[in-house]
């Protein structure tokens, strides 16, 4: 007569240890199949969560994504809220004069979406002022373009009339960047030609150019394979 007492819990242990199995898988389903779409969102991203930004702003400019992509890898390392010790803001580094020239306040920049429009105004901008053939080569426009957007377009336009001043070629980057050098120099600073004076920044200008074109192409390279 005792036992049927003792059965009564048991099955109640029984039952009990069912549930908590099914619960158990349940959650674990759950958190798999969250995981799953997590991995999945990340892998979306070709080159950086700002892809698909990147790819409405440089439909819109005129400019390749994975371009402008390299230049935010280049100055922020995707970081919306960057600040550099020169007074550059946000995901594309824009100095807050060169935005209120364009109408944008310096708070605006830490908005990724206006920091990269703006980058993607001036790149256009740049492009044009430099009035270089449709035909120009491709990789030596890009140098003349990232060079201005580092130092921007008058101190560029300085080298060039250099440049053509002494004879040399114009429309060749590393010629331009050896005439960028020299207006660190009195002698080519004050110049005829030269409107913009002393400029100390040429190596930085050059590294930048080397650092965002190697980013741009391993880019290229990761999207041909995909």
């Amino acid at each position: 007569m005792k036992t049927k007492y003792y059965i009564v819990p048991l099955l109640f242990v029984a039952i009990a240890t069912v549930l908590s199995v099914v619960a158990i898988d349940k959650v674990m389903h759950r958190t798999t199949q969250q995981a799953s779409i997590e991995v999945a969102e990340v892998e979306q991203h070709l080159i950086s969560p700002y892809d698909k930004m990147f790819q409405d702003v440089g439909k819109e400019y005129g400019i390749d994504w994975l371009l402008l992509s390299a230049i935010a890898c280049a100055e922020s390392e995707f970081r919306f809220d960057a600040v550099s010790r020169a007074g550059a803001v946000g995901l594309m580094q824009i100095m807050p004069v060169t935005a209120k020239s364009m109408g944008y306040e310096r708070e605006q920049l830490f908005n990724a979406e206006i920091s990269a429009e703006v980058a993607a105004k001036l790149l256009h901008e740049n492009n044009k002022m430099l009035h270089l053939p449709r035909n120009f080569d491709k990789e030596e426009r890009l140098k003349f373009i990232l060079a201005c957007y580092n130092a921007g377009y008058s101190r560029i336009a300085d080298a060039r009339r250099l440049a053509h001043y002494y004879e040399d070629n114009a429309d060749k980057w590393s010629v331009v960047a050896t005439y960028l050098t020299l207006l660190s120099e009195p002698e080519y600073a004050e110049h005829e030609v030269v409107q913009s004076g002393e400029f100390y920044g040429s190596g930085e200008t050059i590294d930048y150019v080397n650092k965002v074109l190697h980013i741009y192409r391993l880019y290229c390279s990761r999207i041909v394979l995909l």
